[in-house]
């Protein structure tokens, strides 16, 4: 029984190693991101790929020259349908937006209206798209992530939006860690914790508006500084 409690204890304490290594590598390979949301960052279909204008000589096609959408099924009436089989659905109005939106230059021209003096081109994009939910979220991998990049410039200088309402930005957290965050706000929300912000992928929390920054890692080390996790 003794050998079996030991080797249990070894198995949890590799697990425990395991999954510090894989949290880690999320955390390392979310730091060049960012999560930036609001109103300023609603859906602008990109109009560079929007369909031609008919020539200046004829007119646009009346409805009752487009077809019906029996006549374009190339079937019975329910063909294309839930049940009906054979056509394929045409995509919805939100889909085709999304395939026409130019989400980096919307991106950099968000960016650029509320900071004027900051140097950002699409060049310092690696890749950027919406994540769903609500709130016009958009996720931008940046090329560089140090000192003075302007990934790091916007999350120096993203207070300066206090006020305006429409634009917030925000570090890309792994799952523990958003868990972390969050239970921390409300904890914040009930008046026992000042302040709560992240940086480079940890969250930190001060209690008090002078005191000391504390790292928080675990949802244990939440516990014992007395909030109560969300979940």
């Amino acid at each position: 029984m003794e050998k079996m409690s030991s080797e249990l204890q070894e198995t949890r304490e590799e697990m425990q190693r395991l999954h510090d290594r894989a949290e880690k590598a999320e955390m390392n390979s979310r730091i060049p991101c960012l999560i930036l949301s609001g109103r300023a960052l609603a859906p602008h279909p990109d109009r560079r790929l929007a369909a031609p204008l008919p020539p200046s000589d004829r007119s646009a096609p009346r409805a009752a020259d487009s077809p019906a959408p029996s006549d374009r099924s190339g079937g019975p009436a329910g063909a294309g349908q839930p049940g009906g089989g054979g056509a394929e659905r045409e995509p919805r109005h939100s889909d085709r937006n999304a395939r026409e939106e130019d989400i980096n230059g919307l991106v950099v021209g968000v960016i650029r209206e509320r900071f004027r003096d900051l140097s950002f081109t699409e060049a310092d994009i690696d890749r950027a798209h919406r994540l769903p939910g609500p709130n016009n979220r958009v996720i931008i991998r940046f090329v560089r992530s140090g000192a003075g990049s302007v990934r790091e410039q916007l999350m120096t200088r993203r207070m300066e939006l206090r006020g305006r309402g429409d634009l917030f930005i925000n570090e890309s957290l792994t799952e523990e860690k958003n868990h972390i965050y969050h239970s921390l706000l409300a904890a914040r929300k009930a008046g026992k914790v000042y302040t709560v912000f992240t940086r480079w992928g940890h969250v930190f929390c001060k209690t008090i508006k002078f005191g000391t920054s504390t790292r928080v890692d675990s949802m244990e080390k939440v516990r014992q500084l007395g909030f109560v996790s969300k979940n």
